[in-house]
């Protein structure tokens, strides 16, 4: 009897098929049994955006806390997604491209295409307010920053003739005012956190190139705009939001940062993740051609409610404000050539931006948050829209969260719209206010 080899290997490898496929759909099962037996879950919202003025309604369904602060990734149109799927399947195991690369090599029609803004609401359960990291109440983001998937452990390669220390990211560090003195972490929370935020693309710009962030369990917020022409702007801020939620998911500041003096840990923290970012961003530029000229700028701001404390870690030009006591006051500073002397139109021209140079020079702002506070997040296109004083005005006038994030898009947009708008407002409350007892009692009744 001869033996067949191909035939035998055929059977095996079919049985082997038929195994897996049970295997994979009975634990499909068990995590979708799981995850309706999750206690505690909050409700994020899908949007359905109105004409007018690009906000989106909410419409409730399960998600974990952690889904609903992490945004959930869209995977674009369904041709576009199997015809990915198709091709990814074809890869060799020695193929290393990117999702980004394959998008690319995709038909215009079938290839992702940028979701529009939706709003989620996210509640912290009254099992997590005991946490002493876990201290916002009410969080709405916010936007999802998806379109194709990009992978944010893409090779970190470096130029031909680029010196290692070249690699290193340098720390600018000030202190606003009673910042500077060192406060033991409290044994609680002493500031409580509100914050509400969307995007928009605005009235002139084909698609929106900003992305943002926002993370409840590690009270941080952040805003990227990203730049570099068709498609590359909004690879670049996703790539970077998606790079510094990974860095505070794993608790992983691996970025190479120097500084002249000492550097509280958790701004030092911020300032790594930034400088991974960079390294991510600037990867991905290297490998792919048609991504050569992207950069993005980012302002990220990171509060330490036990210690009370607020860290800003900031390239480019989207913004940092903070609203006391009625006055308005830019924490961060442009890195604009305007800002280095140079005076006309060029004058607004970038000087540096995340994922074009091998290292930065990152801005980190340590603040105080007092009572009341009210910090914005924004990318250029309210800075550039609105005046200092509309945007104090609005805030002003708006108590409510929600109404003031969207009077300031919508300003925005009513001026002309000329690039895209995201906002973050972050609201602060002593833990020992009445707002925020009667916010703690109102908690506890829902």
């Amino acid at each position: 009897m001869q033996f067949d080899a191909q035939h035998l290997g055929s059977v095996v490898t079919g049985s082997l098929a038929v195994l897996l496929l049970g295997w994979l759909a009975l634990g499909k099962g068990r995590t979708k049994a799981s995850v309706k037996a999750a206690p505690g879950a909050a409700k994020p919202a899908a949007s359905d955006a109105k004409s007018a003025g690009g906000r989106a309604k909410a419409a409730s369904q399960s998600a974990t806390p952690h889904e609903a602060a992490a945004r959930g990734k869209a995977n674009g149109a369904p041709l576009a997604e199997k015809a990915r799927r198709a091709a990814a399947s074809t890869r060799s195991a020695g193929d290393t491209r990117t999702s980004a690369e394959d998008d690319a090599s995709l038909p215009a029609d079938l290839r992702p295409t940028r979701p529009p803004p939706k709003a989620i609401v996210w509640q912290a359960p009254p099992t997590e307010l005991a946490d002493d990291d876990i201290t916002i109440l009410h969080a709405i983001p916010v936007f999802d920053n998806g379109g194709a998937e990009i992978s944010v452990s893409a090779g970190l390669g470096s130029s031909d003739g680029e010196r290692e220390e070249e690699r290193v990211s340098r720390i600018e560090l000030s202190y606003e005012e009673d910042a500077e003195a060192e406060e033991v972490t409290s044994a609680s929370a002493r500031i409580l956190l509100y914050a509400a935020g969307d995007s928009d693309q605005g009235r002139v710009r084909q698609r929106n190139e900003d992305s943002m962030l926002v993370m409840p369990e590690r009270s941080l917020f952040a805003v990227a705009d990203g730049m570099g022409g068709h498609r590359g702007g909004a690879v670049a801020s996703s790539l970077a939001i998606d790079a510094l939620q990974d860095a505070f998911d794993r608790s992983a500041f691996e970025g190479r940062v120097h500084a002249k003096g000492d550097v509280p840990k958790r701004a030092r923290e911020l300032a790594a993740a930034v400088h991974m970012t960079n390294e991510c961003v600037r990867s991905m530029a290297l490998a792919d051609r048609e991504l050569s000229d992207m950069g993005t700028t980012l302002v990220a701001a990171r509060f330490s409610p036990n210690k009370q404390r607020l860290y800003v870690g900031h390239v480019g030009d989207s913004r940092c404000y903070r609203l006391r006591q009625g006055k308005l006051r830019q924490l961060t500073t442009d890195h604009t050539m305007a800002s280095l002397g140079m005076k006309g139109p060029k004058g607004n021209h970038l000087y540096q931006a995340i994922g074009v140079t091998a290292g930065l020079m990152i801005d980190l702002i340590v603040d105080k948050p007092q009572d009341d506070d009210v910090y914005v997040l924004c990318s250029d296109g309210l800075s550039k829209m609105l005046s200092d004083d509309n945007l104090r005005d609005v805030l002003l006038e708006n108590e409510d969260l929600e109404s003031a994030l969207y009077t300031l898009i919508e300003a925005a947009n009513d001026r002309g719209g000329k690039d895209n708008v995201t906002v973050i407002i972050v609201k602060v409350l002593a833990r020992t206010s009445k707002k925020a007892m009667e916010s703690i009692a109102q908690q506890a009744l829902s």
